[in-house]
């Protein structure tokens, strides 16, 4: 079938990926679904076989995990109900910089083991994480203080 048929001008090719999904709980699986993707590129076939397709997709897949599970998962960014572009922006920067700081801390002794721990733990007792964002206190009064002159 041609692209331009289905209203995809430019499509190559469309394909279909079959795929099993087992939910596991406590290592069993206590559900199996079977879904349908479909997909659509512009590599014709001597350009992209079916294998090559597959590996494409896996690696969208992959860039996608790796990037977005913490945001998607763990701060549960996909169910906020923020509208505001500026406000949606600013929750995404605090996100970013949450995830950056679990990161910075992660190579020291007695670091915590997982984001949702660090999270916790700076939500309950944010002092520590504070006293690391803010610089030392004679610094901070040249911060403050206006300049005369």
């Amino acid at each position: 079938m041609d692209g331009a048929t289905v209203g995809l001008a430019g499509a190559a090719q469309i394909f279909r990926i079959d795929r099993k999904v087992d939910l596991c709980r406590k290592g069993r699986v206590i559900k199996t679904t079977l879904l349908a993707f479909y997909g659509v590129t512009s590599l014709w076939t001597d350009e992209a076989n079916p294998q090559r397709l597959l590996e494409l997709v896996r690696g969208y897949w992959a860039i996608e995990t790796k990037q977005h599970y913490r945001r998607d998962h763990t701060q549960r960014e996909d169910h906020c109900l923020v509208r505001n572009p500026v406000a949606a922006r600013n929750l995404s920067l605090m996100r970013s910089a949450a995830i950056f700081l679990y990161e910075h801390q992660r190579p020291h002794r007695g670091a915590e083991q997982s984001l949702p721990d660090w999270q916790r733990k700076n939500i309950r007792n944010p002092n520590a994480l504070i006293r690391q964002l803010v610089p030392p206190t004679a610094s901070r009064a040249a911060w403050f203080s206006p300049t005369i002159g």
